[in-house]
């Protein structure tokens, strides 16, 4: 049953209010390769750079980082896993958000990792399947022109409210001038949102819900198919029943371009430059290209046209792994 023709199923506790998912956090085979082909192909110039973590931050200016390309050989990779999903993020309004649901989350039992990265301050967990999770409020107004270049420093401790007064001010990037990389194959405006396999479903769900504090845009139960939001956008996490022959983790990650004739000559340059698209949905919500870097992860490059609840109502499993 979907969302539009039934009541959403009520808010069980209040830690978090996400905005949105601010960035994507990848492990990659070579970071600085992975920089290149993200440059090249989805057109995100790099912010800074974290040699000592092997690691390349992406941004237009939508964010100081939509993408982190982290190297699997960084020490930050504690399981030594293979290119995949690291974590993903989500942009509160202020840091009194971010300590006030901290406070409540730590009350309710739940643990979190804290980090001062400077421009911004953090909470880290896992979800239900193991996948990294961050809270962040952004705590400097010009993020960009405080981390650029070449960035090696130690972060200091950070205790929510307790390191120093929790800000109540909104920093988060207001009408931001997005960069365009001329000669890149496709123009990204930003990484907005990712698909979740997973075989813990209705788990998932909850903490998506619950615990990461999104509200349900579109859900399908019957076919394990949900649509999570923020306050200020339409999808920034689908979780999807995986079948017998998946495996749970991230299927791809968004990123969305400048329109759709944006979409169309890049999908053209794609194929001209030997790039294979992996699967193409023309579909009255949303036009999307997706195609593989070079650790096989897919990018999901979309255009939306209708995106609204009703107009996801009978879209099958297929359709749904590659259109949201």
């Amino acid at each position: 049953m979907t969302l539009t023709e039934s009541t959403a199923r009520p808010v069980a506790r209040d830690f978090f209010r996400p905005r949105r998912l601010g960035h994507t956090n990848l492990f990659v085979g070579d970071y600085l390769a992975a920089q290149q082909f993200y440059y090249k192909v989805a057109g995100f110039n790099e912010g800074y750079r974290q040699p000592d973590n092997l690691a390349s931050f992406l941004s237009n200016g939508n964010s100081y980082h939509d993408l982190t390309l982290v190297d699997v050989k960084s020490h930050y990779n504690h399981s030594h896993c293979g290119p995949g999903m690291n974590h993903i993020a989500f942009e509160l309004e202020n840091e009194v958000d971010l300590a006030d649901g901290w406070r409540r989350a730590k009350a309710a039992g739940i643990d979190f990792r804290c980090a001062d990265h400077d421009v911004a301050h953090s909470l880290y967990t896992d979800d239900p399947d193991g996948n990294g999770v961050e809270f962040y409020a952004d705590v400097v107004r010009d993020q960009r022109e405080a981390r650029k270049g070449i960035i090696i420093k130690q972060k200091p401790e950070y205790i929510p409210g307790i390191s120093s007064p929790a800000l109540s001010e909104r920093f988060y990037p207001q009408n931001p001038k997005i960069d365009v990389v001329e000669g890149a194959i496709f123009h990204s405006r930003r990484c907005s949102h990712v698909l979740l396999l997973t075989g813990r479903y209705e788990e998932m769900c909850d903490y998506y819900r619950d615990i990461g504090g999104l509200k349900p845009f579109w859900h399908n139960d019957r076919a394990g198919i949900a649509v999570f939001a923020g306050t200020h956008s339409v999808e920034d996490v689908t979780v999807q029943r995986r079948r017998a022959n998946q495996a749970d983790g991230m299927h791809h990650f968004g990123l969305e371009v400048q329109d759709e004739a944006d979409l169309a000559a890049g999908k053209a340059k794609a194929a001209a430059a030997g790039l294979e698209i992996v699967r193409e949905i023309d579909h009255p919500a949303r036009h999307t290209v997706c195609i593989k870097d070079p650790d096989g992860l897919i990018i999901q490059f979309y255009a939306n046209r209708d995106f609204r609840p009703e107009r996801l109502n009978g879209i099958d499993e297929d359709t749904a792994l590659y259109l949201l």
